[in-house]
């Protein structure tokens, strides 16, 4: 297994997949930390891109998904992609050649993987490996936005959230009524968002964030990462939702319902032994390698 790190993270690579384990120091991303880690199938990889950059800036490497398997790729605001995504990697300059080359190998990788896959990969699930499962929350200024996989719920009891907010405590919506998530980033002194969209229903323009009860406010980098993070993590459940709606309306073809199955216990042993590997490179910490640990022991 080859391997290249960057900034924040690190990336383990093979011709299967794409393993990245994230740091946690001060300067790494919120957005990071609350993933941890996440892979990627390598069949799942349209295209790799790659940027030199300059001796100030350094490089940077993104992958880019089949449609339907990014759920942080909807959120890109006007067109302009975010730099907060577990699918960019970002080093120093004077690794760039290294990092070329390991672009270039993940590139070689992902078209061999694409032309030999014989299963049916569903880019749902995909999606939900990256993304944390809940019970998850985000916090910001204003309050919390928190999912337990059934209903997400809006908390307005920062310090920064307004009177009509602050009365008003929280809201909950249930999975199956929200359409989407939509996630709004900081711009100059206006402030980010997260905010529900709801199925059928044409909400009313509030006159400002303060007085809209479909949406929590984020002022500042660590607000808006974690608002995003729970964007892309509501959505990502909620495509889940609507695949598994429309194979029960018009029955599941075969290889997916195969691939929906829990487990075979080799698999799970084998990601067991993976996990202890990255722990004991120091990647994973006691507590963190306990609890994964436990959730594929679940599986069996």
């Amino acid at each position: 297994m080859e391997e290249l790190r960057g900034h924040h993270a690190l990336w383990r690579f093979d011709e299967e997949s794409v393993r990245v384990s994230f740091g946690t120091g001060r300067k790494v991303p919120a957005l990071f930390k609350a993933l941890g880690q996440c892979s990627v199938p390598l069949a799942a990889v349209r295209e790799v891109e790659f940027d030199p950059g300059d001796r100030k800036n350094g490089w940077r490497i993104r992958l880019r998904l089949v449609d339907g398997a990014d759920p942080y790729a909807p959120l890109e605001t006007g067109g302009v992609a975010h730099a907060t995504t577990p699918l960019r990697l970002t080093g120093p300059h004077d690794l760039e050649l290294v990092a070329e080359y390991c672009a270039d190998r993940i590139a070689e990788f992902a078209r061999y993987a694409r032309e030999t896959l014989t299963a049916l990969m569903d880019p749902v699930q995909v999606g939900l490996g990256l993304v944390p499962g809940p019970p998850f929350q985000a916090r910001t200024g204003e309050g919390s936005a928190t999912f337990d996989g059934d209903r997400l719920r809006l908390q307005w009891d920062g310090w920064m959230a307004s009177t009509a907010k602050g009365q008003e405590r929280s809201r909950e919506f249930p999975l199956a009524e929200i359409e989407c998530l939509q996630w709004f980033p900081q711009v100059d002194f206006d402030e980010g968002s997260l905010r529900v969209v709801l199925r059928g229903v044409t909400l009313p323009e509030a006159s400002g964030l303060e007085h809209d009860f479909f949406t929590l406010a984020s002022h500042g980098l660590k607000g808006s990462e974690e608002s995003l993070l729970m964007a892309a993590t509501v959505n990502a459940h909620i495509a889940q939702a609507d695949e598994v709606t429309a194979l029960e309306g018009a029955g599941a073809p075969a290889e997916l319902e195969a691939a929906r199955q829990p487990e075979g216990s080799e698999a799970v042993f084998a990601k067991i032994r993976e996990l202890g590997s990255l722990h004991a490179e120091g990647l994973l910490t006691d507590s963190e390698f306990s609890t994964k640990k436990a959730e594929l022991l679940d599986r069996l």
